[in-house]
């Protein structure tokens, strides 16, 4: 509210120029607000991007796991339609025809729940379940890259995390690891407690994770790359194969949720990625 200036009052000036250092403190303020809501807007385009990035790279996997099932389809629909199948058999056909539909619409609701964009939201997740999630739309992709997709997570694991936003740094993750590979192996997602000190910039002191490993056996990171992994923009792919957004969008994620990711690796012997998670309060707290 301006304050009130008087004729001849020797505070007429003071008073002026307070009001106009409040109509600034507004103006700034207001741009402020602005920017913040723009740079918001902006990373919130820049997640989206790379979910729709990886889910272009999931297309090709998934329209191959669904050729089993539709040739099902084919063959017992083509049985029914020929009079082939006779009395009970048609039945059958009927039921088979049923169960392979079933499967391929599970198929792409998981492709489509993937790629949807949504408000985020915390709620607690059994690890064991996300994970198997997750790796339930890569195994196709993997195979077709001779590489196999192992889990070692044990029962009754629980985090309070968005499922969505989890779900995308760890496809990223495990992409990542498969890419890495030029021969035949094994990419395995392994999740454990953990007592840890956050990095610097998550800060706060040591405390109990949740952490899940994602260790592929390709190439390794040398080690002037590793410093520059999490930069946006970064890749190390060939042009037209990376944006070099997955690993900082999945960094900046995992900051929001309290924990950060961790990177070893050695030219030669592979790499492991860790993504580190709050139990318990810290999650709620971290969250909120």
């Amino acid at each position: 509210m301006p304050l009130p200036q008087r004729r001849g009052d020797e505070l007429t000036t003071l008073a002026g120029a307070m009001n106009r250092m409040g109509e600034q403190l507004e103006e700034t303020r207001s741009r402020l607000a602005t920017e913040t809501a723009a740079r918001l807007s902006a990373v919130d385009h820049l997640r989206h991007a790379d979910r729709l990035t990886t889910v272009g790279k999931l297309a090709s996997g998934v329209a191959h796991e669904l050729g089993t099932p539709l040739n099902v389809v084919m063959g017992r629909a083509k049985m029914i339609s020929s009079g082939e199948a006779e009395g009970e058999e048609v039945g059958e056909c009927a039921q088979i025809i049923s169960q392979q539909a079933q499967h391929m619409t599970a198929i792409i609701r998981q492709l489509l729940d993937f790629a949807r964009r949504r408000k985020p939201h915390r709620a607690p997740e059994d690890v064991l379940g996300l994970v198997e999630r997750t790796l339930s739309l890569l195994r196709s992709m993997a195979a077709r890259n001779s590489v196999t997709l192992e889990t070692d997570i044990p029962e009754g694991l629980t985090v309070e995390v968005d499922a969505g936003q989890v779900q995308q740094v760890l496809t990223n993750l495990v992409m990542n690891g498969v890419q890495a590979m030029k021969q035949p192996g094994t990419v395995r997602v392994r999740a454990a407690h953990t007592r840890s000190t956050p990095p610097p910039d998550v800060g706060g002191p040591e405390a109990d994770y949740v952490r899940l490993d994602v260790e592929d056996e390709g190439q390794g990171i040398p080690e002037d790359v590793l410093a520059h992994l999490f930069e946006p923009f970064f890749t190390t792919k060939d042009v037209g194969e990376g944006t070099g957004l997955g690993l900082s969008v999945s960094y900046g994620l995992m900051l929001e949720h309290g924990g950060w990711i961790a990177v070893r690796s050695e030219p030669g012997r592979g790499s492991c990625f860790s993504i580190y998670l709050p139990r318990g309060e810290d999650t709620c707290q971290a969250a909120s």
